[in-house]
């Protein structure tokens, strides 16, 4: 019999950076990323839709989003590898008060589980629908400094991810500062701590990045890596 831990080594959705800014009406913002961590690799795209015309008005949103995770764990005698793969379609609404944008959002989700070697046990493999509650967070307490926070639940699996990051402005191109974030579900837990740039721009993309430690449940710790990009329209 499998245990536990060889089941199901990590946790929730990558929690994105959907960076705030535009100075023309933007209706699309269309994101994708790439999360490495020793043990394991995350890939994810995603597209936030403004119905009424306009992503930087405060109404009605709609944020698409798929994951696909690879996650190894090894025992005395063999290694395994879990699929984690994870979508969802989330109505929500955009508030903005100054310099403070909050989004939230709530909808159907969808997790697809799958092992290697095959493991048959009914609450470890398969595919199941739940829902999910985010929220994001950005705000500009002074031209120079940013906050940005996200979090989510998912009924799944009780899969619970939140993180937050602080950064400076530099060069009046990007910011840049700590990043910490958390990622839990009903077998294990991850911590993560290091630092992110945000919001450096190439032509038409914006570009975000982080490096750090992570500390993690199964005594996988070490180093993780990630960079994503995102494009309005």
């Amino acid at each position: 019999m499998i245990s536990r831990s060889a089941a199901q080594p990590v946790t929730g959705p990558p929690l994105t950076d959907n960076l705030i800014g535009g100075s023309k009406p933007e209706r699309f913002l269309f994101f994708s990323g790439v999360d490495v961590w020793r043990n394991g690799l995350a890939g994810y795209d995603g597209m936030l839709l403004a119905p009424q015309g306009d992503l930087n008005k405060d109404g009605f949103l709609v944020r698409l989003f798929m994951s696909d995770n690879i996650e190894f764990y090894d025992t005395a005698t063999r290694r395994f590898t879990t699929n984690i793969f994870r979508a969802s379609a989330l109505p929500g609404w955009r508030i903005k008060r100054g310099d403070l944008e909050v989004r939230v959002f709530a909808g159907p989700t969808i997790e697809i589980r799958g092992f290697k070697p095959a493991v048959q046990i009914d609450k470890l493999s398969g595919s199941r629908f739940g829902v999910q509650l985010a929220s994001e967070l950005w705000w500009e307490p002074t031209p120079a400094m940013m906050v940005a926070a996200a979090a989510a639940v998912t009924t799944i699996n009780s899969v619970y991810s939140a993180r937050a990051a602080a950064g400076w402005r530099l060069f009046d191109r990007f910011w840049i500062g700590p990043e910490v974030s958390m990622s839990t579900d009903r077998f294990s837990t991850q911590y993560r701590l290091g630092a992110h740039v945000t919001g450096f721009r190439t032509g038409v993309l914006e570009w975000s990045a982080g490096v750090g430690l992570v500390q993690d449940s199964f005594d996988r710790n070490g180093v993780y890596g990630r960079i994503s990009a995102l494009f309005r329209k």
